[in-house]
């Protein structure tokens, strides 16, 4: 009778099948709208992957779906720096600092007198970005 040997897997491999169902269970809470469960799991994917930029991407993504703008710029600036061809971080990115450019510019209009010479040119780059957000 020959003994039945059991190939033991590696730390490695198991590591890798455990950061595949991962990012499995990220990708499927993260289409489903939990974003409690993603955020964790792609923190965890970000420290032990940190060279792919979708993961990067896509907790930028709950950021901003959380209220945390600058963090998310942060994020989607990693995401670019490790793929500079990423339209959609690019994108996205453009979009949170174009609003945060009209939060800024909103304020300065609640503060700044009519008569202020910038007041205007606050005023007109307020609604130019404005209607570009919209679009």
């Amino acid at each position: 009778c020959n003994p039945i040997t059991v190939k033991e897997e590696t730390s490695e491999e198991t590591q890798k099948i455990d950061l595949g169902e991962l990012r499995r269970q990220a990708d499927i809470a993260y289409e489903n709208d939990d974003l409690t469960t993603s955020e964790k799991n792609y923190e965890i994917l970000i420290k032990e992957m940190p060279e792919d930029p979708t993961h990067w991407f896509r907790l930028a993504n709950i950021y901003v779906r959380t209220s945390r703008p600058q963090a998310a710029v942060s994020l989607y600036r990693e995401a670019v720096i490790r793929d500079p061809k990423y339209t959609k971080a690019w994108y996205n990115l453009s979009i949170i600092q174009l609003k945060q450019t009209a939060y800024s510019l909103s304020e300065m209009l609640l503060y700044t007198d009519v008569n202020d010479p910038l007041y205007e040119k606050a005023k007109k780059m307020f609604d130019d970005i404005t209607s570009i957000i919209k679009e």
